[in-house]
């Protein structure tokens, strides 16, 4: 799977988290709600300004994607970075259950903070860090959001810096813009495949 970076950096990030449910009203007016899928990240990229050799660096890329049809994972500007002092290895250090929202780790220091983003190695789903957490090496729990998809094993790594989203586009057209500068811009929008 082919790591996508960009050309230049992106002008802005849309960042959302997508969440289905159902609401329903009773008859007695009690309002029922239920999740009935599985939580994902989307975001929109913008490029900036750009040549059209930067641009078909980029759009070459795009293009051969099919649209929806393949993946690829990106690590996304700003947010994909982490804002913490982190480093060194995490791994967690116990079995953990799919639909658990928090794990123990070993190894590293630092700090993790709320909102940086977390991967483990065993798979491909991306969770947000709901907690700050120093790190001290030995047993240090770090809560997430959302729950685990799949279990973790006490061997799974944790990536916390430069984390990569794997993810597909939104649509299956793909365009760019000629500004009257004779500049070029994109915008590209991407969900999170899990």
């Amino acid at each position: 799977m082919a790591l996508f970076t960009p050309n230049k950096g992106y002008k802005a990030l849309d960042w959302q988290s997508n969440t289905k449910s159902r609401v329903t009203t009773a008859v007695s007016g009690k309002v029922q709600r239920i999740k009935t899928g599985a939580q994902h990240w989307s975001f929109k990229l913008q490029s900036p300004s750009m040549s059209r050799a930067e641009l078909m660096a980029d759009y070459s890329f795009v293009v051969q994607l099919d649209g929806q049809v393949t993946s690829f994972t990106i690590i996304p500007p700003e947010i994909g970075s982490a804002r913490g002092t982190a480093s060194g290895t995490l791994t967690n250090d116990a079995t953990v259950a799919a639909g658990q929202s928090a794990c123990q780790t070993d190894g590293g220091s630092g700090t993790i903070l709320k909102g940086d983003l977390i991967k483990f190695s065993n798979h491909d789903k991306v969770y947000m860090v709901v907690a700050d957490k120093t790190i001290s090496g030995t047993n240090d729990a770090i809560n997430f959001y959302p729950p685990l998809v799949t279990g973790i094993t006490n061997s799974t790594t944790v990536t916390y810096d430069n984390v990569p989203v794997k993810v597909y586009m939104d649509k299956d057209e793909v365009k760019f813009i000629t500004q009257t500068d004779g500049a070029f811009k994109y915008e590209i929008v991407l969900n999170e495949e899990i």
